[in-house]
């Protein structure tokens, strides 16, 4: 059984081992954390109290789906907690990023403070590394039991060379993911995760700042990221989190996550960096080789229903070589293995579009899809804070991508023949945000939207944008809230839309096509809007197909009905002042819209996808702010946009014959939800 605490209510420019000992032999911090951090752990050290106040605020929320509301925040924060953010340089605990969140200022590695720009988040998770989690607060506590161990005291000692020696010996069993026992004992690591749980559950504000316990499992199997958060619905979780140095298989994570189901309330995983697993993240076989079966996908599926769309290490949406008729699919591409950024990482299985086509094809052999998931972005910040704003953008990690200078800077090799190349610093992007459709801003609301897959994903800005699919939708009810017909007489994303569901003597008795309902609002602070998409993959007689149509268009512009493209692209903005082209977007659309080329017999998904008109990329803003040229490695501009979950249309044959037994642990049901 997994045994559980309660809380008091209240990457890198090279490998990652090069990376970690370069920033320390340039100066990162030997002594512990600062006394920013310190104070954080003496404050976390209180006695554990015990749970009340948390379970009289929730209170009960609507259950009518169109009172449901947008929530923006990010899910994926890391202080000088994670072991690879103290290392290098991150001087604020997980604390600060709770303020951040909030809109305070706070401490920067560039030695000034840094603050968003728009309003505050409205929820978080503080994500550490599950890997080494309490090393370096234990170490820096000269009277931890931890001090004893001889390299521990090493590490801590006045020999420089001893020092180095201690710390590459730590460095590398972490790069490794093999544990040295004694870093990993209780006293270690339980200390800090109470810690985490005591300050997620004191900052946690019912109605107006929700933040989740969690924390982040990274497996990196020859460089090949096979990272996920796992995120509580409630105020409680196991003694200790389960991290890749108990098991770099996800597999045996899920079964963790179901056995700490059993005595914690609900738990989810969510993939990230997808873009960087080598086509490891969504493979078409199991963790060791063997085929997926019926029960692999249903317990997937229950532990993993939404993954990481876009974040500062890249986007995992779709990558050019995948969706090669995609004109937009190579936004923010960043194909390299997460930890080993010198090695390619392939596209197929690695992009979130191949994994919900792959879904479709095992759910055709299995009976169960394994990737039906659906969409979130969220940042990776590891500064603890969230730097998803291109005109604010002040890195990813510590010292490294600190300063303007340092994120565009080339890398110049020792061999005067080679040409010099761009960072992976200057290729990580501001990104990004999670939008969830919820009754209430609590855990248990938004936690149950995630569930439900009722989310999108931005690359930063806070577009709002929501999709229902149905079979009798009219034109003209695009022109009023789409919430009433759509939750009427169709299903929201992130659901299925049943065949059965259709209206009987008119679709129900023909194969006409499914309609669809969208609407997206621009973020008010940012640029306007410029097209509305409808990405479509299907499977048919074993083969994967997909396609994007343009189904709104700026300036009342109509899309081709043969292309499925409007007339014209907005214009670039002025690059010297990063204005937006005028009067190239608008402000909101709401649309109907109707698959032209509907394959009735066909398995199928759809989701929305919303572009803004082009703006700076954060690298012409800090190239400008630098009074020198823009650099030419990366894109001047880009388009940011948004993309919701999908709504699933399952194949004739799997829709008569409904799902097959399976066995293992399972939730009320492990089908995708059928009602809204």
């Amino acid at each position: 059984m997994v045994t559980g605490v309660t809380g008091v209510t209240g990457t890198t420019l090279a490998t990652m081992s090069a990376v970690l000992g370069l920033l320390f032999a340039t100066g990162c911090r030997e002594e512990g954390p600062s006394p920013l951090a310190a104070a954080e752990i003496v404050a976390d050290e209180a006695p554990l109290g015990v749970v009340g106040e948390l379970a009289e605020a929730k209170g009960s929320v609507p259950s009518d789906g169109g009172a449901r509301q947008v929530f923006f925040g990010d899910l994926h924060v890391h202080s000088s907690w994670s072991f690879d953010a103290f290392s290098a340089g991150v001087d604020v605990g997980p604390a600060y990023a709770y303020r951040y969140a909030r809109g305070e200022s706070i401490p920067h590695p560039s030695g000034g403070e840094i603050q968003l720009l728009g309003p505050p988040l409205d929820f978080i998770a503080v994500t550490e590394h599950a890997e080494y989690l309490g090393l370096t607060n234990a170490a820096a506590n000269p009277n931890h039991p931890l001090r004893a161990q001889p390299l521990i005291q090493a590490w801590k000692g006045n020999d420089p060379r001893a020092r180095r020696r201690a710390w590459n010996r730590i460095d590398q069993s972490y790069s490794d993911r093999i544990a040295l026992p004694a870093l990993v004992a209780d006293s270690v690591m339980m200390p800090t995760w109470r810690g985490l749980i005591r300050l997620a559950n004191r900052e946690y504000r019912p109605g107006s700042f929700t933040t989740f316990l969690g924390f982040e499992y990274s497996p990196n199997p020859d460089g090949q990221n096979l990272h996920r958060n796992v995120l509580f619905r409630g105020d409680r979780a196991p003694d200790r989190p389960f991290s890749s140095m108990d098991s770099a298989n996800p597999e045996d994570l899920w079964d963790w996550m179901d056995d700490a189901r059993k005595d914690f309330g609900d738990v989810l995983a969510i993939p990230h960096n997808a873009n960087g697993s080598n086509g490891l993240m969504f493979a078409e076989t199991r963790h060791d080789g063997t085929p997926i079966d019926a029960a692999w996908a249903e317990q997937r599926a229950r532990n993993e229903p939404v993954a990481e769309a876009f974040q500062i290490k890249g986007q995992s949406e779709t990558h050019p070589m995948l969706s090669p008729d995609d004109e937009w699919a190579g936004f923010e591409i960043f194909d390299r293995r997460t930890t080993r950024p010198g090695l390619s990482s392939q596209p197929e299985g690695s992009y979130i579009r191949d994994a919900l086509k792959r879904g479709l094809s095992i759910e055709d052999r299995v009976g169960h899809n394994p990737y039906a998931l659906g969409m979130i972005g969220s940042t990776d910040g590891h500064n603890a804070s969230s730097p998803f704003e291109e005109r604010n953008y002040t890195g990813k990690i510590g010292r490294s991508d600190a300063t303007p200078e340092g994120r565009l800077a080339w890398i110049v090799p020792a061999n005067p023949n080679l040409e010099p190349f761009i960072a992976a610093a200057t290729r990580w992007g501001a990104a990004g945000l999670a939008g969830v459709w919820a009754e209430e801003n609590s855990r248990e609301s938004l936690f149950d939207a995630i569930r439900r897959r009722e989310t999108f994903a931005t690359s930063g800005p806070r577009i709002r944008v929501r999709m229902f699919a149905g079979w009798d939708f009219e034109p003209a009810e695009a022109d009023g809230e789409i919430a009433q017909p759509g939750f009427s007489r169709g299903v929201v994303m992130g659901r299925v839309l049943r065949r059965s569901a259709r209206p009987a003597g008119s679709a129900a008795e023909s194969p006409e096509a499914p309609t669809f309902l969208v609407a997206a609002q621009r973020d008010p602070l940012e640029a306007e809007l410029e097209r509305v998409q409808i990405v479509k993959g299907w499977h048919m007689d074993g083969e994967m197909h997909e396609r994007v149509f343009d189904i709104a268009c700026a300036q009342d512009a109509a899309p081709n009905p043969k292309t499925h493209r409007c007339p014209e692209r907005a214009a670039e903005p002025n690059l010297e002042t990063c204005k937006p082209a005028e009067g190239a977007g608008v402000s909101e659309f709401s649309v109907w819209w109707r698959d032209p080329e509907f394959d009735p017999d066909a398995a199928a998904f759809y989701y929305a996808r919303v572009l803004q008109i082009p703006t700076c990329r954060w690298s012409t803003y800090d190239a400008n702010r630098l009074g020198q040229p823009l650099h030419t490695g990366v894109p001047a501009t880009l388009q940011e946009r948004a993309v919701t979950s999908p709504v699933w249309l399952r194949g004739v044959e799997a829709e008569r014959a409904g799902p097959r037994a399976t066995r293992g642990p399972t939730l009320r049901s492990t089908e995708l939800p059928q009602t809204n």
